[in-house]
């Protein structure tokens, strides 16, 4: 009977160790891998994670453009666009055709020191680690009768380096995104509230 009992008894702690540890590897994935409220899946294995931004109570993430935007308008960083110079590295990320491209180049370059005083932050990108990477810029300038919307965009480096790149294109109120603007999309963007 003594066997029995001894057969039982180790057969439960095997059973009671089995379960311990499951329910161990278990918490200690979930620690691990909380679950995430603010994110944006961009559907090729890439997740852009914005919860820990977001929980800090200084950002608001757009679930549907990966936008973080500053509850509180990031300073234009003047200091770094001075010692920077005449912006030359020009990529233009608006969708203008090619006629216009030629009148958007004369545009960026014809921006100096005193346009930069107009700059006024938008909204920060984040890249495919989570990590903030760059600050949009934009002002509105006069340009050959027509307005522009001017935008220079900061560019965080993985070291701390930054850069900056020049973008522009004829001002369109129906889609133009200032400050305001991207906050208020952010704000409703995601399935819970920020």
């Amino acid at each position: 009977m003594d066997t029995l009992n001894s057969r039982h008894s180790k057969a439960s702690k095997i059973k009671l160790i089995a379960v311990t540890a499951t329910v161990l590897l278990i918490g200690v994935w979930w620690l691990s891998h909380p679950p995430t409220t603010f994110k944006t899946d961009l559907g090729n294995g890439v997740v852009i994670y914005a919860d820990d931004y977001v929980k800090t109570g200084k950002w608001v993430y757009d679930c549907g453009y990966t936008r973080l935007v500053s509850r509180e308008p990031l300073p234009v960083p003047m200091k770094e666009l001075a010692a920077a110079g005449k912006i030359s590295w020009v990529i233009n990320t608006f969708p203008i055709d090619k006629a216009e491209k030629a009148e958007a180049l004369k545009v960026i370059e014809a921006l100096d020191a005193k346009d930069y005083q107009g700059l006024v932050y938008v909204y920060s990108g984040l890249d495919e680690e989570s990590e903030i990477r760059h600050h949009k810029f934009r002002l509105l300038k006069e340009h050959a009768g027509r307005t522009w919307v001017a935008e220079i965009t900061q560019v965080v480096g993985r070291k701390g380096d930054r850069q900056f790149y020049a973008a522009a294109a004829p001002y369109d109120e129906a889609t133009y995104v200032d400050y305001n603007k991207a906050l208020n999309a952010a704000a409703v963007s995601c399935p819970q509230p920020q």
